[in-house]
């Protein structure tokens, strides 16, 4: 079960929607699961790692993956190569990971290119890496023509995803 988790305030109808893209893409139930308040101290730009750790209040099972949305900055992540903007953010194969709706004014109006990051974000919580084709999500997100793209996975990505989610344990 994918529970996607809002920091901020989204129209349900836009919610609604991302969790049938979301549910399309990897097979497995999408929902609304309530929202959570933005840990005190992080400031904004905020730190999407701290984020992910200090974040309370979200209820979740063994296999369920986590994707909270926000509509803040998140700050840019300090790389060997220089900064990244940070659009989102997942620990490989773990259980949380963050989006933001940012540059776009909200979530109606920068929709495929957010619902394309959260793609992306939850399929590195289901351990898929990068992949070259440029039509897929799982394309690295810092090239110009990732925001430009549909949400989608490539067959391979698509497949991967599905045997992941097979092998999980519950």
């Amino acid at each position: 079960m994918i529970r996607v988790v809002t920091l901020d305030l989204f129209d349900d109808k836009q919610l609604a929607k991302l969790n049938r893209t979301l549910y399309t893409a990897f097979g497995v139930g999408s929902e609304h699961s309530g929202s959570a308040e933005m840990p005190p101290g992080l400031g904004e730009p905020v730190d999407a790692e701290k984020l992910l750790e200090q974040v309370k209040g979200i209820r979740a099972y063994q296999d369920d993956k986590v994707l909270l949305l926000t509509s803040r900055k998140l700050k840019e992540r300090e790389l060997p190569s220089g900064t990244a903007p940070t659009p989102g953010f997942a620990r490989q194969g773990k259980d949380r990971s963050v989006i933001t709706t940012q540059p776009h004014k909200d979530l109606e109006v920068g929709f495929k290119p957010v619902a394309r990051q959260a793609l992306h974000q939850l399929g590195h919580l289901w351990e898929l890496h990068h992949c070259l084709d440029p039509r897929c999500s799982m394309y690295p997100p810092w090239t110009p023509s990732f925001s430009q793209g549909e949400p989608i996975f490539c067959t391979f990505c698509r497949e991967k995803s599905e045997q992941k989610i097979r092998l999980a344990k519950s």
